[in-house]
């Protein structure tokens, strides 16, 4: 998809066109919207219907030094608008790291007859064994909501600590509605593979997110482990863990990339994947963000959830592109 290394090494405008036109499917008026400093976004094609790409673009004032400075400034950088909680994981991962998750009430309700191929969280069935067992389900709801909540922190701490050992091994295998024996790992390696810069351009990313933890992290990249609960319009709050590495790389002196690989979300994803690249520009720079994610057995139909959700997605892209550009925290 994406002969983007001129683009990237240059960002000229011809280019940038040439780019979006053919690889992106913009037309006139598209590009004339974003060299009006106008947000635009666009939902790809993809080859699975599981899963949905989203692309946008935007340009911003700012210099990419003073924009990937905000952005490795994680513990401002991570808070958005609709990101009700955060958190950052230390190394090693302690409760602590996770004492502000909180189970909502109407997950609560709904676990109690969670069983493997059905169970509106997304959970592995040993896990669905050992809450059906351990949980005082006679309880009053505020208590079993506390005994939900105190078995999620403690399963985050083990997970994080467990993929920071084995890597993608470790990642959730889930078995929630409609889904048995569905491998994180597996979809996220599907959505990289149809990510070809990251294999193209940036070689060494792509490796140290693949082989995690067994590579070394590339020369003057940092990274982060962080939880978030997110609430989209219409949709569940999605509990989620994610691994975030910023690195500019010495191939691409006038680019930044930020690769954001979710390794585990309670509703919704098996995975998603997200990089933004802060290329510079004459003045200030271009922001181009792409987003993929694979969905579970959503229906469409009269309940129509995965319309809501690639809806709410796409209309979070554009927003998020808005608050960018205007200056506010990256992410």
């Amino acid at each position: 998809m994406l002969p983007l290394l001129l683009l990237l090494q240059a960002a000229a405008p011809p280019r940038l066109t040439d780019f979006l036109q053919k690889s992106i499917g913009f037309d006139a008026q598209q590009l004339a919207a974003v060299e009006r400093g106008e947000p635009v976004v666009k939902v790809l094609e993809a080859r699975d219907r599981r899963d949905v790409a989203l692309f946008g673009i935007v340009t911003a004032p700012a210099l990419r030094e003073q924009y990937v400075r905000a952005l490795r400034d994680f513990a401002t950088s991570l808070r958005t608008p609709t990101r009700t909680q955060v958190g950052i994981f230390s190394d090693p991962a302690t409760e602590a790291d996770v004492a502000a998750v909180t189970i909502n009430s109407r997950d609560v309700s709904d676990m109690k007859n969670c069983k493997p191929g059905d169970c509106v969280v997304k959970l592995p069935a040993t896990d669905m064994r050992r809450i059906h067992d351990q949980m005082n389900w006679s309880a009053p709801p505020s208590d079993l909501q506390a005994q939900l909540s105190a078995y999620a922190r403690r399963r985050l701490v083990e997970y994080v600590t467990d993929y920071r050992r084995r890597g993608d091994s470790a990642m959730a295998i889930y078995d929630d509605r409609g889904n048995l024996n569905v491998h994180s790992s597996e979809a996220f390696a599907a959505q990289l593979a149809e990510s070809p810069y990251v294999y193209e351009l940036v070689p060494s990313l792509r490796n140290y997110l693949v082989t995690y933890p067994r590579g070394a992290l590339p020369a003057g990249a940092v990274e982060v482990l962080f939880w978030s609960e997110d609430v989209l319009p219409r949709l569940r709050p999605i509990l989620s863990v994610t691994h975030l590495v910023v690195y500019t790389p010495p191939e691409l002196p006038r680019v930044t990339l930020a690769a954001a690989k979710q390794i585990y979300a309670d509703h919704y994803f098996e995975t998603a994947v997200d990089l933004t690249c802060v290329v510079d520009r004459n003045p200030g720079i271009y922001l181009l963000v792409l987003r993929r994610y694979r969905f579970d057995n959503l229906p469409g139909g009269i309940l129509n959830i995965r319309g809501r959700a690639i809806g709410a997605l796409r209309d979070q892209l554009a927003l998020d592109l808005r608050r960018q550009q205007s200056g506010e925290h990256p992410r």
